[in-house]
């Protein structure tokens, strides 16, 4: 009976009493790995969320690169070209010449071209000649080398002159002014310029009908834009401020004049710049990934292996270097050699001395 409650105490106390240190290193090695774990999702988990980061600003600064602004300013040039213009008519004996600067140039060389638009549908048979006069070379100057008392009687910088033989006073024309910059420089001749190829500068609808011979003064202005890549734009813009007789009548011709100025030699320059040029993209993204980088390793997911001070072991606390075993072969026996011994026997003596 008695060894019947022995085995009874000791089957209850085997059942009831606390583990083993064995069993206890077990349940810390299990609690330990699974903290571990942990750590190691949660560092992914921020590497994660630091290079999604990076990814979605990279992309944000490439679209901000894609937009531009632009800046207005007003600069001076020294020499802009005249206006063009396009004069329609029936009669095709029309005689030009242009002047500048008190130099006339009979016919207009290099600036007049001819059509015949007898055959067009799109005039309807209202014509049978259009006169274009472009170029887009500077002619006028604002510091002109020859001073107005050596002008014409006229007295303008430039202006076009044209007469017509056995005319009336009741001829009429079609004219318009145009931006010199409209005509392609492929359409270089008068064979080339037709309402297909060249509507900009003979669509009837734009022209106005008026009064062969008067005495006409156009002021115009130029707007330039300066694109992205460097390329311009020069859009024109103009007023009349004179429209009167010619008092040109002849026996034999009549003449009309028209007088070409420009408003002003400061020219509204509309410039696109880049909200974000590509380098600073680049730079951009260099310098974030490293900011990135230092506070992944500072802050969030430790600085290494046994230095850790980042926000995942904090969380977990996880600090792997208290886990470390330290190697089996750290501590060995070395005995002394004869000359360790006399060292340290020197050095004894040499201590007594001194405090003598």
């Amino acid at each position: 009976m008695k060894s019947l409650v022995i085995f009874a105490e000791e089957t209850f106390t085997s059942q009831f009493s606390s583990p083993s240190s064995k069993e206890k290193k077990s349940i810390m090695k299990t609690g330990t790995n699974l903290r571990r774990l942990i750590t190691t999702i949660l560092q992914i988990f921020f590497a994660l969320i630091l290079v999604a980061y990076l990814i979605v600003n990279t992309i944000f600064d490439v679209t901000r690169s894609k937009l531009v602004y632009t800046t207005i300013s007003y600069e001076d040039v020294d020499s802009l070209p005249p206006p063009a213009l396009s004069l329609c008519t029936n009669d095709s004996n029309y005689n030009f010449n242009c002047s500048t600067y008190g130099k006339t140039s009979v016919n207009c060389p290099g600036l007049l071209k001819s059509v015949n638009v007898s055959n067009d549908a799109t005039y309807n048979g209202w014509f049978s000649k259009c006169y274009v006069i472009q170029t887009t070379s500077p002619l006028l100057l604002s510091k002109p080398t020859v001073p107005p008392v050596q002008w014409t009687d006229f007295q303008s910088a430039l202006f076009i002159r044209y007469s017509l033989f056995n005319a009336s006073s009741m001829t009429k024309i079609q004219l318009m002014l145009w931006n010199p910059f409209d005509l392609p420089s492929s359409s270089s001749s008068a064979s080339e310029l037709s309402t297909n190829t060249t509507p900009q500068i003979l669509d009837p609808y734009r022209l106005s009908q008026c009064d062969a011979f008067k005495e006409r003064t156009y002021t115009f202005y130029y707007q330039r834009h300066i694109f992205l890549n460097g390329t311009e734009k020069w859009d024109m813009d103009y007023r009349a401020e004179l429209d009167g007789s010619s008092h040109a009548f002849g026996k034999t011709s009549s003449t009309g004049v028209i007088h070409l100025k420009p408003g002003s030699f400061q020219v509204q320059t509309t410039r696109e710049k880049s909200i974000l040029p590509g380098t600073s993209v680049f730079t951009n993204f260099i310098v974030l990934a490293a900011v990135l980088y230092t506070t992944y390793y500072a802050l969030l997911g430790g600085r290494g292996k046994y230095r850790i001070t980042g926000l995942a072991h904090m969380i977990t606390r996880y600090f792997p270097q208290q886990h470390l075993e330290r190697p089996s072969n750290t501590f060995r026996i070395v005995n002394p050699t004869a000359d360790d011994i006399l060292k340290v026997y020197l050095s004894g003596i040499s201590k007594a001395k001194f405090e003598k």
